[in-house]
């Protein structure tokens, strides 16, 4: 008995699970008719060639793959591959297309397509190899033609929304409902159902609740998620929570990107007020100058255990200290203990020595009236640098505005320069202006925050310690879910005024530095005040120890130093 060649689809073996759609269907009933008009087995286990393998091989996609299975043995010489039409295998440059048939042919496999009954193999005329390449040449032209049309018609949309017009945005946030005006191409913007989970998230974004803990929260007040589909479970995660925080669309601001040698950056200016906002702009920059850089992923209990978990460090190594628990099930007891020794396995100092928690969190809650008093007079030192930041402003200012018009006068050379290459050396240099202006914003908006910032920090002290004692007092009696969120409100209020905690193990004293390290606190291990001393007295280099630890800044370093020696001459 005669065995019959084995025929192979290739929309089969380029496509991956289960085919759906008529088109699909349509060319693999077209392939099973050509196999049995021409007494060809048709081998329909093979598919998704492409994924299975990695190298320079898989560069065509399924195309590549298959050949790689001819060169190992797997799929037999003189079998039969059949596409639909030859624009069908590749869409990559002519030649490398070109290139993969003919690797196809000399391996043995016979291509057949089934548009015009058209059979390609390695003892047929050059007649058919130019036509394939005519065939290819023209696939490969559409698609770029395409991908232009596409592109231009994607940034037309971007230009009229640059423009102030309302446009219609597939990827529109979430939270917002864009309704069309009538029958016109015109769109409005509204704030849906969603809204109220959005002022929710940033509120416990103030509370310095993070990312993970929002997630189930949400999960657990069973708020839907923005679009549905995202996961199997409809559940919020870590990263929806990230993005939401960062995305200036949540005061109303669009901002269009292009991508410019390869990189995405902004494209115009971002336009405020495009959509309907859904918090304040004084609470998005407020969460973006307290997000911290480093955020501290560690559990924190179901009652917001660690008020201080950003804050620590081992007096040692200086690294950041861990919560451990001890004591029975309704007994229990907190300690830190050094990071490093403990789970990492190095070698510290500190050894196994721990440090008792609770009566260090009793004895800072205690003191916070006269922490809260030490911060105000380190941030009215603080603030008399607030005058050079307002000479930095307007240099960072008058520099973009010096940028912007070197840009536009390019711009308006570029429209009367007839040369060719000439226009091309002007863009280039525009593009290298508009990088330079986004940098120069982006300093600057930081040189504003960090002013602002200055003067919020001081009205936020104020009666800060009586509102902490009325969280406190709530705490006995509260649910687990009312505690956490009120602890995680406390641990945000201290982090105004507490600098840094560092604890020495064998000494076992804690060092609370208060006020941008302008006093420092130190307690035993039963939570005793030992004694308090002036930061003034102590030197700087000690100081700048401790920040350094804290992943603080050259510039926040040096702001600290000026404070410093402020106080050292007010003493």
């Amino acid at each position: 008995m005669q065995i019959k060649p084995k025929a192979y689809s290739y929309i089969r073996i380029s496509s991956a699970g289960q085919i759906a759609g008529d088109g699909l269907n349509r060319q693999i009933r077209a392939a099973r008719e050509y196999a049995d008009t021409h007494d060809l087995e048709l081998d329909e286990t093979l598919q998704d060639v492409g994924s299975g393998y990695h190298g320079k091989h898989v560069k065509f996609g399924a195309l590549g793959g298959f050949l790689e299975l001819v060169k190992r043995g797997d799929v037999d010489k003189g079998s039969f591959l059949i596409v639909e039409s030859l624009d069908r295998l590749s869409r990559e440059a002519v030649i490398d297309a070109q290139l993969q048939l003919l690797n196809l042919l000399k391996a043995g496999i016979t291509v057949v397509t089934l548009i015009d009954g058209a059979v390609y193999s390695e003892d047929k005329d050059f007649t058919q190899l130019i036509i394939s390449l005519t065939i290819m040449s023209r696939a490969h032209e559409e698609s770029a033609t395409k991908s232009f049309r596409a592109k231009e018609r994607i940034r037309k949309r971007k230009e009229d929304a640059l423009a102030g017009n309302a446009i219609y945005n597939k990827n529109i946030a979430g939270w917002i409902d864009q309704i069309r005006i009538g029958d016109s191409s015109e769109w409005r913007y509204e704030i849906n159902q969603h809204g109220p989970t959005i002022q929710r998230i940033f509120d416990l974004i103030e509370m310095g609740i993070g990312t993970h803990k929002i997630a189930r929260i949400m999960n657990q007040e069973k708020r839907p998620v923005l679009r549905r589909g995202i996961n199997p479970k409809e559940q919020w995660r870590d990263a929806a929570i990230a993005r939401i925080i960062k995305d200036e669309t949540c005061i109303g601001t669009l901002t269009l990107f292009e991508e410019i040698d390869g990189k995405r950056v902004v494209m115009g200016e971002p336009i405020k007020n495009y959509y309907p906002a859904v918090i304040s702009e004084e609470q998005f920059w407020r969460v973006q100058r307290n997000r911290p850089t480093h955020p501290n992923s560690g559990r924190k209990g179901e009652r917001f255990s660690n008020l201080f978990a950003r804050n620590t460090a081992c007096s040692a190594c200086g690294n950041v200290l861990k919560m451990y628990y001890g004591g029975r099930k309704h007994n229990r007891h907190s300690y830190y203990g050094c990071m490093q020794q403990r789970t990492h396995g190095a070698t510290c100092e500190a050894g196994a020595k721990m440090f008792r928690y609770n009566a260090l969190e009793n004895a800072i809650l205690d003191h916070v009236a006269e922490f809260q008093s030490d911060a105000i007079f380190g941030s009215n030192a603080a603030t008399l640098s607030s005058s050079e930041l307002s000479l930095m402003i307007a240099k960072a200012e008058a520099k973009i505005t010096d940028l912007e018009q070197r840009r536009e006068n390019l711009l308006d050379l570029a429209e009367i320069t007839n040369d060719r290459d000439e226009r091309i050396r002007i863009k280039d240099r525009t593009i290298g202006l508009r990088r330079g202006i986004e940098d120069e914003k982006a300093q600057l908006s930081d040189l504003i925050k960090r002013q602002s910032s200055l003067a919020e920090q001081q009205a936020a002290l104020h009666d800060v310690s009586s509102r902490i004692a009325m969280e406190r007092a709530t705490w006995p009696s509260g649910s687990d879910a009312e505690v956490y969120e009120s602890r995680a409100r406390v641990s945000n209020s201290l982090r105004k005024f507490i600098s840094r905690i560092v604890v020495n193990f064998s000494q076992q004293i804690a060092f609370v530095y208060v006020g941008g390290y302008t006093r420092i606190y130190m307690f035993d291990r039963e939570g005793t005040l030992i004694t308090t001393v002036n930061g003034a007295a102590m030197p700087f280099s000690e100081i700048e120890k401790v920040m350094r630890a804290d992943g603080a800044s050259e510039a926040e370093i040096a702001q600290a130093k000026d404070v410093h020696t402020k106080l050292q001459a007010a003493a």
